[in-house]
């Protein structure tokens, strides 16, 4: 693999059993996203965009096709190996925060680099930059009931950068918010991608957010099995 390649997904179908039929979510498809680069997924509901999340974080396995993230396929490791390097390389920011409810925003950002062997105090050194970054150095020890939706969502996001992972998957980050909360998400996304060259895959809705990506991949119902296609 091209070094500079964190991620490529090459000849992936996938399909789900419902009864006796079988029904083709993804089908033959092929993309690959470069060190750094921001890359908008768009579709109608039931395109296989989240479905393709999934397969890109390792959280699913394709029905066939190859899915690698930093030259290493999914497929090739087992289920201790695939957590350790999803940790390692991937962050995922979903429309919903996901945060720890009885977790203060300064543990919740913590706790992947915890998981990852960082000790307490690089762990804590991390999430404490990353919160500054974010523009919540002064909400640090507030629970995730106490902040707003935007401040949830940049918890969140730090969360998903506290280990420099390679590329960071998000799934609509901004479906919940205002438009001042969603330009102020998308200033730090590029802010942070210029400085950590970290790549995005950002699955949404909103042209808006989309326009300001590098690449924009359209995934179409009734064109199942033709791969990416570039807007």
């Amino acid at each position: 693999m091209n070094s500079n390649k964190v991620l490529q997904v090459i000849g992936v179908s996938k399909s789900y059993s419902q009864g006796l039929e079988e029904i083709a979510v993804l089908k033959e498809f092929n993309l690959e996203i470069l060190e750094g680069e921001k890359v908008a997924i768009m579709g109608a509901s039931g395109s296989g965009k989240t479905t393709l999340l999934n397969l890109c974080g390792g959280l699913d396995q394709p029905t066939c096709g190859v899915v690698s993230v930093c030259g290493v396929a999914w497929s090739e490791l087992d289920p201790s190996a695939q957590a350790s390097w999803r940790n390692k390389h991937v962050g995922f920011v979903y429309q919903f925060h996901h945060l720890l409810a009885e977790f203060s925003a300064l543990e919740n950002v913590a706790l992947p680099a915890l998981i990852g062997k960082a000790t307490r105090v690089d762990a804590k050194t991390r999430a404490l930059d990353l919160l500054h970054r974010v523009g919540l150095e002064n909400r640090v020890n507030h629970i995730p009931a106490s902040l707003s939706g935007g401040e949830r969502q940049r918890v969140a996001i730090a969360r998903a950068l506290v280990t420099h992972p390679s590329v960071v998957l998000m799934d609509e980050p901004t479906g919940n918010l205002d438009i001042a909360n969603t330009e102020s998400i998308m200033a730090l996304l590029t802010e942070v991608n210029v400085d950590m060259k970290i790549s995005f895959v950002v699955v949404t809705h909103d042209p808006t957010v989309a326009n300001q990506m590098d690449r924009i991949i359209q995934l179409d119902c009734s064109d199942i099995g033709d791969g990416e296609k570039i807007v």
